[in-house]
C-alpha cells in the first residue's frame, strides 16, 4: 500500500474515533500513533467542521483533507532557474521525438544531469513526443471462433554443417487458451503451411478464423485496412474453410493471447539439458511440457485449458477436409524473351503476348498454374526430371517447329510425295536410337521444291537399297539420274534465228570438207 493511502486511512480512523468520543490516550494506544500527530489531525478536523457536526465525513476512500504540498517542492535550484530560460527550446525538441539524453547533450548550457531529468519530470516535459497507448478492450472469442498464431526465436542450431535459427511456431485457441507449438528451422511458405496443417490435425478440427500478423508467407503487403494476401495462403485457407485475419501493422495487442505465450514457451525450455542441436529431441521435450501447461489453471479463465478445449471448444471446430491439402508454392516473375517463366529452377512456356509481363505462378508437386492479372493463362505438368529444365507447350511453338514435332504429319506429307519417301522417313524415325533427326527429314521432304516427286521417290528407293538414307546421298542419286538421261538423249535441234553477223553451221561443215580435198579451196564459191 502506498504511503499516501496509509496516511489518509489513518486520518479517517482518528477523526472517526474523535467523533465517537474516545479519549486521546485511548486513541493513541489503540491506533499506535503519537499524541503530536493526533493533535495535528484533530486541529485539521476541527477547522474542516467534522467534529462539531457542521460537515459530514465524505464516503471512503475520498480524502478528508487536501494534500499538503511539500515546501521543498516549490523551491527552485540554481540549475532549474537556468533551465527555465531554455524551457521552450527543450520542449520543442522533446516534442519532435528527441530522446532526453540527446537534449541534455545538446543543451546550450551545462547543468548537472540529475537536475535536468528532475526538471523535465517535474514539469511533465518527459511526456512530450510519447504516443499514449489507448485502452485496449477485452477481446472475447466464442468456442471454435479463432486460432491465434505467432513465431518466436529460440536459439541457433547446426543443420547440414551450417548454423540456422530455431523458431517456435505457437498456436492458441482464443476461447479455451489450449496451446500447440511446433519447432521450425525454415519459415518459408511451404514449411509454414505444412506446420499449420499439422496444427489443425492436432486440434482435430479447423477454427472459423485464423489470426496472425503480416508475415510474408501470409501477406504480401501489410495494410491498416486490407492487406494483400499471399495467393497460396488464400488457397490453403479456402481448402480448410477458415477465414484469414492479418492484423493491422503495429497492433500486437489484438493477439495478446498468443503474444504473452512466447516468453512462457521460452521458459518451458529453460530446463532442457539435452543436445540443443537435436530438433526432434527438443520437440519431444516441448510436447511433454505443453501437456503439463495445458493442464494448469489459466490465470484469466481460472479453468484448465484442456478442460475447456475438450468440453466446449473441440466440438465447435469445423471438421477437417476428407482429402489433405497439398502444399503449393507461390512465385511472381517476369516472362523471359524466350516465352518462359522461371519457377523453382525450371521454366514453363506461355504465349508470346505475355513476354516481359509479370505473371503469378502457383504450383504443387504435380501441376503448375500460371496467372496473369488474376486470370489463368496456362497449366503445365511440373518438371521433375533432373536432366530437363523446360516445359514447352506445342501450341506455343512456331508453325514449322510444330510440324517437326509431329511425326504423324511428317508421314502424311511423305506419303503424298511417294511410297519410297515414306519408307525413308519411317526408317529415320525408327532408327534414331532415341534421337530423331528432324532436320534430315525436313530436308528430304523439301526436295520436291526443286525436283519432281518422281525423282525424289526414285532417289529414296535407291538410298533404301544402298542403306544410305541421308539428305546428301538422295541429292546425289537425283543428279546422277539426270546426268545419265542427258548423255543418252540427243539434244533437240534448235530453231533459234541466226544473228546478223552469224553464219549458219552448214557453212562451217562445208569448209571442213573442202579442207580435206586435195588442192581444195576453201574460198570457192
Amino acid at each position: 500500500m502506498r504511503k499516501e493511502t496509509k496516511r489518509r486511512q489513518m486520518e479517517r480512523k482518528i477523526v472517526e474515533r474523535l467523533i465517537f468520543g474516545d479519549g486521546v490516550n485511548q486513541i493513541c494506544r489503540e491506533l499506535g500513533v503519537s499524541k503530536r500527530r493526533l493533535m495535528l489531525v484533530r486541529a485539521k478536523a476541527d477547522e474542516a467542521g467534522y467534529l462539531d457536526g457542521e460537515k459530514e465525513l465524505p464516503p471512503y476512500p475520498e480524502a478528508l483533507f487536501p494534500d499538503v504540498v511539500d515546501g521543498r517542492s516549490t523551491k527552485k535550484s540554481a540549475a532549474w532557474e537556468v533551465l527555465e530560460q531554455h524551457r521552450e527550446w527543450i520542449a520543442e525538441r522533446l516534442a519532435s521525438g528527441w530522446h532526453g539524453v540527446t537534449v541534455y547533450e545538446e543543451l546550450p548550457v551545462k547543468v548537472p544531469r540529475s537536475n535536468f531529468y528532475r526538471y523535465i519530470f517535474r514539469h511533465g516535459l518527459n511526456k512530450l513526443g510519447v504516443t499514449l497507448r489507448r485502452v485496449v478492450p477485452e477481446i472475447i472469442h466464442e468456442p471454435g471462433e479463432a486460432v491465434l498464431l505467432d513465431w518466436g526465436y529460440l536459439w541457433e542450431v547446426e543443420e547440414d554443417g551450417r548454423r540456422v535459427k530455431l523458431w517456435v511456431f505457437v498456436a492458441t485457441l482464443g476461447f479455451s487458451r489450449y496451446m500447440v507449438a511446433r519447432l521450425m528451422t525454415r519459415c518459408d511458405l511451404k514449411s509454414t503451411l505444412n506446420t499449420l496443417r499439422a496444427i489443425f490435425e492436432t486440434l482435430g478440427g479447423v477454427p472459423r478464423r485464423t489470426t496472425s500478423d503480416n508475415a510474408k508467407v501470409f501477406a504480401q503487403k501489410a495494410d491498416k485496412y486490407e492487406p494483400i494476401l499471399n495467393p497460396a495462403y488464400e488457397r490453403f485457407a479456402s481448402h480448410y474453410g477458415t477465414i484469414i485475419e492479418c492484423l493491422p501493422p503495429k497492433t500486437p495487442e489484438q493477439k495478446g493471447k498468443v503474444e504473452r505465450l512466447m516468453p512462457y514457451v521460452r521458459r518451458l525450455l529453460e530446463a532442457y539439458d539435452g543436445d540443443r542441436n537435436n530438433v526432434v529431441a527438443i520437440q519431444e521435450y516441448l510436447d511433454h511440457k505443453l501437456i503439463v501447461a495445458n493442464e494448469r489453471k489459466h490465470g484469466t479463465t481460472k479453468e484448465r485449458p484442456i478442460d475447456r478445449f475438450l468440453n466446449e471448444e473441440r466440438s465447435a471446430l469445423k471438421p477437417l477436409p476428407i482429402l489433405p491439402y497439398e502444399i503449393e508454392e507461390y512465385h511472381e516473375g517476369k516472362v523471359r524473351l524466350d516465352g518462359h517463366v522461371a519457377f523453382s529452377g525450371k521454366y514453363y512456356s506461355v504465349s508470346e503476348e505475355y513476354v516481359h509481363k509479370n505473371v503469378t505462378v502457383i504450383g504443387n508437386s504435380k501441376q503448375i498454374s500460371i496467372f496473369f492479372k488474376g486470370k489463368l493463362i496456362e497449366v503445365h505438368e511440373r518438371v521433375t526430371d533432373r536432366y530437363r529444365t523446360k516445359s514447352t507447350k506445342r501450341h506455343h511453338l512456331k508453325p514449322w517447329e510444330q510440324v517437326c514435332d509431329n511425326p504423324e504429319w511428317l508421314m502424311q506429307y511423305a506419303r503424298r510425295i511417294g511410297p519410297a519417301v515414306e519408307s525413308a522417313v519411317t526408317s529415320i524415325l525408327t532408327h534414331g536410337d532415341g534421337f530423331i533427326d528432324f532436320r534430315r527429314i525436313w530436308g528430304i521432304l523439301s526436295l520436291n521444291k526443286k525436283y519432281t516427286n518422281e525423282e525424289v521417290d526414285a532417289a529414296c528407293k535407291l538410298a533404301l537399297d544402298a542403306d544410305v538414307i541421308t539428305y546428301r546421298a538422295i541429292i546425289s542419286f537425283i543428279e546422277d539420274a539426270r546426268a545419265s538421261r542427258s548423255s543418252q538423249e540427243e539434244l533437240p535441234p534448235t530453231n533459234r534465228k541466226a544473228g546478223k553477223f552469224q553464219r549458219d553451221l552448214s557453212e562451217y561443215s562445208q569448209m571442213l570438207l573442202n579442207l580435206n580435198k586435195p588442192n581444195g579451196d576453201i574460198y570457192e564459191h
